[in-house]
């Protein structure tokens, strides 16, 4: 897999990209005339966004979100890792108006996506709500995911989408709700409208896997828990139950050509394509989440959230095993552990510092020798484990399971500065010696 920059042509349009690409029939694409928003090209131009942070001001009708700025004042993309075992991009925006007024003054945010070859990428979304000015005032709202479907030149939703089907919403317990297309029609004619007020049985939910089911393409996916601790969220404003806002959009007229592939400025808010329909890249939202939809609330500086996101060609079961891999992570222990009041106290050789959520990753720390050796102990099926080594000096590496020699063709390894990156293409189910040395 790698991760590079390169002129991107699509729809029409011309420019800047970083592509990220693994052994799959889908990519990562970061584009300069999408303002740099992270895209999964699923192919046959259709592209799919978990979009960005966003905001809205009472004092007018515009969208405070990266879209917004066409002359790319703000935007910045840059490749941060790019190896054989994962790449990481960087995307830094502020969330402006179409007139490039920064909301509060200086709202901005972070995203950093994590991929690995199996096509799956951690999404740490970082937000800096401003408290520069009091430009825009107390904000609506702030939105930190969207399902949003990309149509290019030529192609639109009712062709590429499952009309029966055209959006799932499930847990890791296999309870499931899904959407037409088009989606329904707001009865009350007010653009979003709770998805709870249609499918309630959502607010008691723990996960939620969302997936965007097109025609004869992968499907693009994104995946979250409902923790605090790894997305922030307030009680919905709709039901008052704990769980993150949900708006369902209305299906009418519901392709917008505001974005992406394009300079126009001479809107609020959005342009409906009508028309235009097959003449431009359009994109139709779905479903969108907020941190919170209490007025004038607002989420610290700075507050961060975790999503996975891909694509995929395999029945949801398999994301519900994806997920609860990366939630559930293995019990590791290397033999140095101190067994005292705390847990995870260790001292010695070699030390487990613990799972990073962002990464996908199980991290250690050790001294002396390129060398170490630990016990897994799954909680749940761990797919593609990911290992990341702090003050590794050689740059190869040799994995062992169990006493066997695992193939090259396994395991994919890179040396990120003194970090060794392994990933490994195997699903561990039960316990399993680790022993990774030069």
């Amino acid at each position: 897999m790698k991760a590079y920059e390169t002129q991107l042509e699509f729809s029409g349009a011309k420019g800047h990209a970083v592509i990220v690409e693994f052994d799959k029939p889908w990519r990562l694409v970061f584009w300069s005339k999408a303002q740099y928003v992270a895209c999964w090209d699923v192919g046959n131009g259709v592209w799919f966004t978990p979009e960005w942070l966003e905001t809205n001001s009472p004092e007018d009708h515009h969208c405070y979100e990266p879209i917004m700025d066409k002359q790319l004042k703000y935007s910045r993309i840059e490749i941060l890792k790019s190896g054989p075992a994962r790449a990481r991009v960087h995307w830094h925006y502020a969330c402006c108006n179409v007139r490039y007024q920064v909301f509060n003054g200086n709202t901005t945010a972070d995203e950093y996506y994590t991929v690995y070859p199996n096509g799956v990428a951690v999404r740490k979304l970082v937000a800096w709500p401003g408290n520069e000015s009091d430009f825009g005032g107390n904000p609506n709202f702030w939105q930190v995911l969207e399902w949003i479907l990309v149509n290019g030149k030529g192609t639109t939703p009712d062709e590429v989408l499952n009309a029966q089907e055209a959006w799932t919403l499930q847990n890791s317990e296999g309870k499931k709700i899904s959407l037409p297309w088009p989606l329904p029609t707001n009865p009350n004619n007010d653009g979003t409208r709770p998805l709870c007020s249609v499918f309630p049985e959502i607010s008691d939910w723990n996960e939620y896997i969302g997936r965007v089911h097109v025609k004869d393409r992968p499907n693009p996916y994104v995946i979250f828990v409902k923790d605090k601790r790894i997305f922030p969220f307030q009680p919905c404003v709709a039901c008052g139950k704990n769980h993150p806002y949900f708006g369902l959009f209305d299906g009418a007229n519901n392709i917008y050509k505001h974005w992406p592939a394009t300079d126009m400025e001479d809107f609020i808010l959005a342009a409906k394509a009508n028309e235009n329909i097959k003449d431009i890249a359009t994109h139709s939202c779905i479903v969108d989440c907020n941190y919170t939809s209490i007025p004038a609330d607002r989420p610290h500086r700075p507050t961060s959230w975790l999503f996975l996101t891909g694509a995929t060609n395999e029945p949801t079961s398999s994301l519900v095993n994806l997920l609860k891999s990366w939630y559930n992570p293995a019990v590791i222990q290397t033999g140095f552990e101190s067994h005292g009041n705390l847990p995870g106290m260790s001292q010695g050789q070699i030390i487990y510092e613990g799972y990073a959520f962002s990464e996908m990753a199980y991290r250690f720390r050790k001294y002396g020798d390129d060398r170490i050796q630990f016990r897994m102990f799954p909680k749940e099926s761990v797919i593609n484990p990911v290992f990341i080594i702090s003050n590794w000096k050689t740059p190869d590496v040799k994995v062992r399971l169990n006493g066997e020699t695992l193939s090259p063709e396994l395991y994919r390894s890179q040396i990120e500065g003194d970090d060794l990156v392994v990933w490994v293409e195997k699903v561990i189910t039960q316990t399993t010696e680790f022993l990774l040395e030069s």
